[in-house]
């Protein structure tokens, strides 16, 4: 089931292209501010600015009375060939000798207005002062010219020469624009050509097609339902089902999941289930907490152990990080015996807790050990707890999680959706079922269905997808949290105590 996508395979998920073009969307400006600078380096290397000094000159005939339009068609004829001579090799001779200079330095252009008999002659120099003094000389010695060959015209100077205060050749705004603008679309291009190849589980088609597990429930995308006052001061919140905001669609994605979990109790005698994921921030302990909630509230009596003692996060999600709890640590290391460690019952639901609320770097001392096993036994063989559920390290944090599944009837994997590479997963999934006969399958988590703009460019319940994940992820974060929220709707302290 390793395997690479082929260009005839190719299955785009628009929220996963369109998330990580806004998580490199810095990316995307560099480049177009590479581009700009790029153009403005190479005009400023090889631009030469060019100064133009220009006359407008006007044709008339010797025996015409009218001044400027009579005998248009005549005259008109006349500017055109003057237009000629004014740029002949002779005329710029005989201006530079007139200079005294070695040679005309500019370069001279002349046109003729279109129906007149206007026209224009020009100048065009490195040099303002040149440019100028170049057409003056033009002018000054066209008549010695123009007098000997057109001996029945007369020209009359309407505008004098100008002495040019900036370039003629401006930069041209269009190259740096379209510079910008190709590598702005070369960049986007390849991020979106990088995301449709990256070989992750993007969505239920292509966990069905790649990876060798059984899917045995999908958690769609849910956002945090933060206000914008929350999330600018970096607030974060765990979702839980008890949460009165939380979706119906994301309450009924648990809600099926924790049904199978009957089946599986109901007709394979399966009562402890372990749940681990492959990576950080893949949701994991988010999914044990809101399955053992779901079973809780179908009247079933459930215990949630963290043994998680890697980076232990159920503390955070129910809100109990200020409660002064023992460490489940303390009963596995035998520090407190099972019949006198108090484990906590959440606010009347029918759910127990066994939390941690630091990290322990002994715990592959207790997972293998007799005390640990005879623990779970008793638990077991319990008739007041109808499920207990297990949250682990993931796999890649801690390989000795494989030794926590005897301890477990049936063993679930978390997959966040893009976030881990397909081959990776299906390495997991081959572990986990070596080492067990009561692999169940994956939960599919974070999975959008729908697409919406909005709800892209918004926030979602892991902060801002613009950085990366993990930093303010709330799937499961083993970074280090701020506060829960505290939803009041749900707070009854006389309702919390231990048993």
């Amino acid at each position: 089931m390793n395997q690479s996508p082929n260009i005839s395979s190719i299955h785009i998920e628009p929220f996963s292209v369109l998330r990580d073009l806004v998580k490199n969307l810095w990316v995307i400006l560099l480049a177009a501010l590479i581009g700009f600078m790029s153009v403005s380096i190479w005009n400023g290397s090889m631009y030469t600015p060019m100064y133009t000094s220009t006359a407008t000159l006007l044709v008339n005939l010797k025996n015409s009375a009218a001044y400027s339009y009579t005998n248009l068609s005549s005259s008109s004829e006349m500017a055109k060939i003057f237009t000629e001579v004014f740029v002949q090799p002779t005329m710029k001779a005989c201006a530079a000798d007139h200079l005294g200079n070695d040679r005309f330095v500019g370069s001279v252009s002349s046109s003729v207005l279109p129906n007149t008999n206007i026209f224009t002659v020009s100048v065009t120099s490195s040099s303002p002062e040149m440019s100028y003094n170049e057409l003056c000389a033009i002018l000054e010695i066209y008549p010695n010219i123009s007098d000997s060959v057109f001996a029945d015209s007369v020209i009359e100077i309407m505008r004098s020469p100008n002495l040019p205060l900036a370039p003629s050749n401006h930069i041209s705004l269009q190259n740096r624009n379209l510079a910008v603008l190709g590598c702005v679309l070369v960049t986007a291009f390849l991020i979106i050509y990088l995301s449709v190849m990256r070989d992750t589980v993007k969505d239920e088609h292509i966990f069905r097609k790649d990876v060798d597990a059984k899917l045995f429930g999908v958690v769609r995308h849910e956002h945090s339902h933060l206000s914008l006052k929350d999330r600018l001061r970096g607030k974060k919140a765990s979702l839980l089902i008890s949460n009165a905001h939380a979706s119906f669609r994301f309450t009924e994605d648990y809600h099926k999941i924790a049904t199978k979990f009957e089946y599986l109790r109901r007709n394979n005698k399966a009562k402890v289930f372990l749940i681990t994921s492959l990576a950080e921030n893949e949701g994991k302990s988010t999914t044990a907490a809101n399955i053992a909630l779901s079973l809780a509230q179908r009247n079933s009596r459930v215990l949630l152990l963290d043994m998680d003692f890697k980076k232990p996060a159920l503390s955070k999600i129910f809100d109990l990080w200020d409660h002064d709890l023992p460490d489940l640590a303390t009963l596995l290391d035998g520090t407190v015996s099972l019949e006198n460690f108090p484990f906590y019952s959440y606010k009347q639901t029918g759910l127990d807790l066994g939390l941690n609320k630091k990290s322990h770097n002994d715990y592959v001392n207790w997972i293998y050990s007799d005390h640990v096993n005879t623990i779970f036994q008793y638990l077991r063989g319990l008739d007041c707890y109808d499920y207990i559920i297990i949250d682990t390290p993931p796999l890649s944090v801690a390989a000795d999680v494989t030794g926590l599944i005897h301890l477990a009837d049936r063993s679930l994997l978390v997959v966040r959706t893009d976030f881990v590479y397909t081959a990776a997963i299906n390495d997991a999934v081959l572990s986990l079922k070596e080492n067990s006969d009561g692999f169940a399958g994956c939960i599919l988590n974070d999975v959008h269905t729908e697409f919406s703009m909005l709800g892209q460019f918004g926030l979602d319940e892991s902060g801002y997808y613009g950085t990366h994940y993990g930093r303010h992820n709330y799937y499961g974060s083993y970074h280090s949290y701020s506060s829960y929220s505290k939803y009041a709707e749900h707070k009854d302290s006389s309702s919390n105590q231990s048993t």
